[in-house]
């Protein structure tokens, strides 16, 4: 990997939508934390911060997933090499890390520091984003088959992300990457709670990725085909663009300090200070 450098993302905002930029500010010049695509993860698509200065990055179609160190040229495998098209990778509470593999439609589980999307809760409930069948599956601890949490058919298709809310404990934060909107749906509700659609200055999501909360229940989408990420402050439906990117953004992350990380489809995983 190459020094950590400061490189210069395309400007987010004119003049009009100077007044949307939200309760946080990010640099707009991101810092280079990892160039994926000058090394061995092709497609790069995924990113999680366990702490301690590392980071893990997965790639579609590398087959495992990589940890790396802030500011370092190294990195590891930390599972093996059974994992291709792989797309997003999440923990539960003891540490033990889950990713998907679309192309053979199942999820692992991999135990800690072991040398289309999931959410697991406290209770080690998994959920699972089943793209074929327009549902939320899930997978409750040691049970063999999965019940249908979320019946998403007719409404949206090709389900990516998931995120449990984290205030109410029966709702579910969802993402397509084939449609406009992140939705909030209650489990077993026939229709979403919230759509989170619009976007300030006009415009709307296309393809929303990646979803992650943080800070006052602030929502934050890797906002794919429009080549940004947007908040949607708690309560709100209207979106913020907060950075934006020359390149799609596949996944996002906030560390405990609120500096955002974003890893773009051309293989470059930046870090914006929060200002």
């Amino acid at each position: 990997m190459p020094a950590t450098t400061a490189v210069t993302t395309t400007t987010t905002t004119t003049a009009p939508c100077d007044s949307c930029t939200g309760n946080y500010t990010w640099n707009q010049t991101g810092i280079i934390l990892a160039d994926t695509a000058s090394s061995t993860i092709p497609q790069a698509c995924c990113v999680f911060l366990p702490g301690n200065d590392t980071f893990h990055i997965c790639g579609h179609t590398l087959r495992f997933v990589q940890s790396w160190v802030t500011g370092g040229a190294s990195r590891t495998a930390v599972t093996n090499n059974t994992g291709n098209h792989i797309d997003y990778i999440r923990f539960n509470k003891d540490e033990n890390m889950y990713t998907n593999a679309h192309d053979k439609n199942l999820v692992r589980r991999y135990a800690p520091n072991f040398a289309d999307g999931t959410a697991v809760d406290d209770s080690y409930t998994l959920y699972i984003a089943d793209q074929d069948n327009n549902r939320v599956a899930k997978l409750d601890q040691n049970a063999t088959s999965s019940v249908t949490s979320i019946n998403t058919n007719g409404i949206t298709s090709k389900l990516s992300a998931l995120l449990l809310n984290p205030f109410v404990s029966n709702q579910i934060y969802i993402s397509g990457d084939t449609g406009n909107t992140v939705y909030l749906w209650t489990f077993v509700a026939a229709t979403p709670s919230i759509t989170n659609t619009q976007v300030n200055c006009g415009s709307t999501l296309q393809a929303p990725r990646s979803i992650e909360m943080y800070a006052f229940g602030n929502l934050y989408v890797a906002d794919q085909n429009n080549f940004q990420v947007v908040t949607y402050s708690a309560n709100s439906t209207m979106g913020t663009i907060i950075l934006s990117f020359t390149a799609r953004p596949m996944d996002l992350a906030l560390n405990s300090q609120l500096n955002l990380y974003v890893l773009l489809d051309n293989g470059k995983l930046y870090k914006h200070q929060l200002i």
